[in-house]
């Protein structure tokens, strides 16, 4: 092809490829114009607005604006708008693996010539759980070293391949046994009433298989307050006892 028309060809091409779409992220996409398809994971989370991933692309007509397909948002899992290519959580939603444990998302790229298609199969990966993000305990004033504050472990089922270990920082008042997740006063310690605040610890569970993927890391907090314990529980109790009768009455 010579003459004119093959350079109307040749420009019609040049400028479809300067608009054409290029992804490149999140992972590591191949480098190519037009629809692709990667696969990436995120530990399973319930925070609000969590980034769950991040799309970005590249072109050479002007910028790209990110929406997501009409099926390219499973159970409305992420919030409907895509700024600046963060993918979040949406407000009351939960990657939770033991629920589900895989997300296909369609993400649309669009530039001023056109447009192309991300395909994201998201991989939910566990995380070793407590029951409680933080614990609150009170002890007598003068616990010796060695005395259980509680034990405190990792409610996520593992298989029996799994070993989870336990550590915690900081160490000076307060010690968790690797093995049990048992928390107690360190050796040569003793905790006071003298000490503001109380004692903080917290604690992190970590797992490692032989076989499998691994969890990632979970932690919890154990706050000590020392001193005044019984006398607040006998004061509540007696504020119970105190309402009974005024409950029976209204009652009946």
């Amino acid at each position: 092809m010579t003459g004119l028309p093959g350079l109307v060809v040749i420009l019609c091409l040049l400028q479809y490829s300067d608009g054409a779409v290029t992804f490149t992220g999140p992972g590591s996409p191949a480098v190519k114009t037009g629809d692709q398809t990667v696969t990436v994971s995120v530990v399973e989370t319930s925070v609000d607005s969590a980034t769950i991933f991040t799309v970005a692309a590249t072109t050479d007509s002007g910028s790209v604006a990110f929406t997501f397909a009409a099926d390219g948002n499973p159970d409305s899992i992420a919030s409907s708008t895509i700024t600046s290519g963060a993918v979040k959580l949406a407000a009351g939603k939960t990657l939770d693996k033991e629920t589900k444990s895989s997300y296909t998302f369609k993400i649309v790229g669009t530039d001023s010539a056109g447009f192309a298609t991300l395909t994201v199969t998201l991989t939910v990966t566990n995380k070793l759980e407590f029951a409680k993000t933080s614990y609150e305990v009170c002890v007598a004033d003068g616990t010796v070293a060695g005395t259980l504050i509680g034990t405190y472990t990792a409610v996520d089922a593992v298989t029996g391949t799994d070993t989870v270990t336990y550590t915690n920082t900081p160490t000076t008042d307060l010690t968790v046994d690797a093995n049990t997740g048992a928390l107690k006063v360190t050796t040569g310690r003793a905790l006071t009433s003298a000490t503001s605040g109380g004692y903080t610890t917290t604690i992190t569970a970590d797992q490692t298989a032989t076989t499998g993927a691994v969890s990632a890391d979970g932690t919890t907090v154990v706050k000590v307050t020392v001193g005044g314990c019984s006398g607040a529980g006998q004061i509540q109790f007696m504020a119970i006892l105190l309402l009974i009768p005024l409950l029976i009455t209204r009652l009946f």
